[in-house]
This record gives C-alpha cells, sequence and structure tokens, in this order.
C-alpha cells in the first residue's frame, strides 16, 4: 500500500512528460507512451495492486485525453492482467521482458483501441493504424529499457524506505 501513492505520482508525472517534453521528438503525432510503459512495468514488479495501477491510469488518460471515456481504461487493464499473467511463469529478472512486454502491449492497445472504435461503429483507415502502431513501437521499444530502470530503482528505492520506516 505504500507504494501506491508514488506510483501514481510516477504516473502523473509521466503523463505530463508525455504530453509535453516528449511532444517535441514526436513523428506524425506519435510519440513514446510513457503512461503504458509505466503500467507494463508496473504488472511485472507489483503483484498486487497491478490491475489498479492500469486502471487509474487508463482513467486519467481518458480523462485528461477527451476521448472516450473508458477506452484507454478498458485496454491497460487487459493489458495489467495479461502481462501481470505472463510475468507469473517467467524470470521478472530476463532481460528481454521489457523488451517482449512493451512490443506485445504496444500492438495489444493499438488492437483494442481500434476494435473498440470499429465496434463503436466509427470508420478508421486501418494502414494508418498499423502505421502509427509501427511508430509507436518504434519508440517504445527505444524507451523500454531505461523506463524499466527508472521503474526498478524507484522501487529499489521505496523498498528500502519501507524497511527503514518499519524498523521504528
Amino acid at each position: 500500500m505504500k507504494t501506491v501513492i508514488p506510483c501514481f505520482l510516477l504516473i502523473f508525472i509521466a503523463y505530463i512528460l508525455q504530453s509535453s517534453v516528449f511532444n517535441i521528438i514526436a513523428y506524425d503525432g506519435i510519440s513514446v507512451d510513457l503512461i503504458l510503459l509505466l503500467v507494463i512495468f508496473f504488472s511485472i514488479i507489483y503483484d498486487k495492486y497491478a490491475i489498479l495501477y492500469g486502471f487509474c491510469a487508463g482513467l486519467f488518460q481518458d480523462l485528461a485525453s477527451g476521448t472516450f471515456l473508458g477506452i484507454h481504461t478498458l485496454s491497460l487493464v487487459i493489458i495489467c492482467i495479461l502481462i501481470h499473467k505472463i510475468s507469473q511463469l517467467i524470470y521478472k529478472e530476463n532481460i528481454f521482458l521489457p523488451i517482449v512486454a512493451s512490443v506485445f502491449s504496444t500492438f495489444l492497445n493499438y488492437f483494442i483501441i481500434a476494435l473498440f472504435i470499429f465496434l463503436l461503429g466509427y470508420s478508421y483507415n486501418i494502414w494508418l493504424v498499423i502505421n502509427n502502431m509501427i511508430i509507436a513501437l518504434i519508440y517504445n521499444l527505444v524507451f523500454a529499457y531505461p523506463v524499466y530502470f527508472i521503474v526498478v530503482k524507484i522501487d529499489a528505492k521505496l523498498q528500502y524506505w519501507i524497511k527503514r520506516s518499519e524498523q521504528f
């Protein structure tokens, strides 16, 4: 429970960075999805609150972006559940886990959002969605390791402070 508030603060900072700083390096309006990467890595590291992080990050993203309410929420919750289940089956310190998880999650995120937009009756260009997904995959691949190591370092500091506070 003591890790919940710092994780939400990190999600909020990631949204600010994603919508301001990383728009400078955006290509065709597509940039790195820091919130998706954080939610993936929280699902790998934190067992108990993985779905809560996905739900709150998705709801925050839906409210802040002004798109259909619930699309990002449902997408991130599904991704959190799948990544959490997969991370229970494999070694969490695997060096390829951040890369594989970010590729899988980026693809799944775009697929779920496109599916829901289609089910809502809106038309869209599937080739444009695939093009945007490829650009997002490249960005998320580049930023997967740095974000993962930042999350691991913050988790180590949090665990240190939690153990230290329990001693007193």
